[in-house]
């Protein structure tokens, strides 16, 4: 490896709360040397995101440095946000949040090269187009000219990639950046940006809860457990940190004796993108059964976060109805209904940061008309209890807790309008696969406690075989397959299928080395 590039010593972050100061980080200690990459892995809530934006003078509010030091080489004395931009650059998971969605995706690159080199309008248009390239999106019509929503999950975190390696920094700090992705847009991400990355001689910090990643990529690995460094692994004991964090699957047969409770028939959905039409769904068919999961799995861009707004009604589709079960009586959805509750991937961006949790959890009571106090507490306190989650965390705001806990919180707001179904749009993929399969544990619990029935959304075959009844294939905005989980993982029909299989029976023997 190179020379070192930046020094962490002593590193502890503490929240704002003078009457109860809250530890993030306690005493972290790290040196990256230039050209590495360090894996850091660790549950979700251990600290491994703060450690990466306190790299870069981004720390949430609320949060301040108590003692340690971060220098960078070989200007000790230069200030974390001067150097933002410009020796290290920072990619996040959610590249939707990174992204203006009011500019276009030329229009952003460009004012990031703007501030970071000093030369005239046709090199920076040049700079940018060469960077498109690099990151294999100049195949893809007119990118400079769409904004963020117009593009999928892959091609956006593309560009996230083009836009911090453009300002040629020292070090990048990838932060879960496939969480979100199928597993081939995954394997592919990551490939493209550890191919620049020795490219272009960079060092990275690779923040991530999938192993498989870690061990293919990184020189080093450092775990993060309660805010601290706890370990340093080698290539040799790396295997046995990964028996630690990653379990097996287990499959749920199909119950022939079932009530509908949920249908979708025919749904049609397009969209315009530059005068050109883009199927999004294409005469998807689905029913949901009482007290049982339909798991839908396609990889970024099949059509499944399309498919969640349009069952919840958040976004109007061409053509196609859906409706609910009640006994004998069919009614038909065309506007968001208390009966489908949703539990979205995103929960930073899904529940109002300043709120705290109870106020969180009133919002659905206020919805469905529910005031006196009394009442409101006794059923917030009750789901709260569902969800295996204290009460003392009802008076803090979200940025206080944990990934994990956050989804919980989610879940238990989902709970109290009493839905029919509850659609859960990649639940778990922002998590460590410890609390993933907690977050199953419990939603398999509560299913069978209230008899709740579940459309389960995912990229992730893995999680999906451990929480689905029955399996519907997503691909290019149409079901391709469809059966109980041991038929699909048996025998699959359709061959996009079969490659999804055969990435999931990789990825179990890589697990289980």
């Amino acid at each position: 490896m190179g020379d070192l590039l930046v020094s962490v010593s002593g590193l502890s972050i503490k929240t704002n709360d003078e009457s109860s100061p809250t530890t993030i980080l306690n005493n972290a200690s790290l040196n990256i040397r230039k050209g590495e990459t360090i894996g850091l892995i660790g549950e979700t809530g251990s600290g491994k995101s703060v450690f990466g934006c306190a790299l870069v003078g981004l720390l949430p509010d609320g949060c301040h440095i108590s003692r340690g030091k971060i220098i960078y080489e070989p200007n000790p004395g230069l200030d974390l946000t001067t150097i933002r931009g410009r020796k290290v650059a920072i990619i996040f998971q959610d590249p939707m949040h990174s992204l203006n969605p009011l500019q276009t995706i030329g229009k952003q690159i460009k004012t990031i090269l703007c501030k970071r080199f000093d030369k005239n309008k046709e090199s920076i248009d040049e700079i940018t187009r060469k960077w498109l390239r690099r990151v294999k999106l100049d195949k893809t019509t007119s990118v400079m000219e769409r904004y963020p929503h117009q593009l999928s999950g892959g091609q956006m975190q593309r560009v996230m990639i083009a836009l911090s390696l453009s300002i040629n920094p020292e070090l990048v700090i990838a932060d879960e950046i496939t969480t979100g992705l199928d597993a081939k847009t995954k394997f592919e991400t990551l490939k493209l940006l550890f191919s620049l990355q020795k490219k272009y001689d960079v060092a990275i910090l690779f923040i991530s809860h999938d192993m498989n990643a870690i061990q293919n990529y990184c020189h080093r690995v450092v775990m993060m457990k309660s805010g601290k460094i706890s370990k340093r692994i080698n290539n040799k004991n790396k295997q046995a940190t990964h028996k630690e964090l990653v379990g097996g699957t287990s499959v749920v047969l199909e119950d022939k004796n079932q009530k509908m409770v949920l249908s979708a028939l025919k749904l049609n959905k397009t969209f315009i993108n530059n005068g050109a039409e883009q199927k999004a769904l294409r005469d998807v068919s689905i029913n949901v059964y009482s007290g049982k999961t339909l798991g839908v799995i396609g990889e970024s861009g099949s059509g499944k976060t399309t498919l969640v707004k349009t069952m919840l009604n958040l976004l109007d589709r061409d053509s196609g109805d859906i409706k609910i079960h009640e006994g004998n009586s069919i009614e038909l959805l065309n506007k968001p209904n208390n009966k489908i509750g949703a539990v979205l991937q995103d929960n930073t961006g899904s529940i109002n940061p300043k709120m705290k949790i109870r106020q969180v959890l009133y919002e659905p009571l206020d919805l469905i008309g529910i005031a006196d106090k009394e009442t409101r507490e006794r059923k917030v306190s009750e789901k709260m209890k569902d969800v295996r989650l204290s009460k003392e965390l009802l008076d803090r705001y979200p940025h206080t807790l944990s990934g994990g806990q956050r989804q919980r919180i989610s879940l238990a707001r989902a709970l109290l309008s009493n839905p029919k179904v509850i659609i859960f749009d990649e639940p778990t993929s922002a998590l460590d696969s410890g609390i993933q399969k907690k977050i199953i544990k419990l939603l398999k619990s509560l299913q069978k406690e209230k008899k709740l029935s579940y459309l389960f959304i995912s990229h992730d075959l893995h999680v999906v075989s451990e929480v689905a009844d029955t399996i519907a294939v997503l691909y290019n905005g149409e079901i391709v397959d469809f059966g109980a989980v041991s038929k699909i993982l048996k025998n699959p029909e359709h061959e996009y299928t079969k490659k999804l299989i055969d990435s999931f029976h990789m990825g179990k023997k890589q697990r289980h080395k």
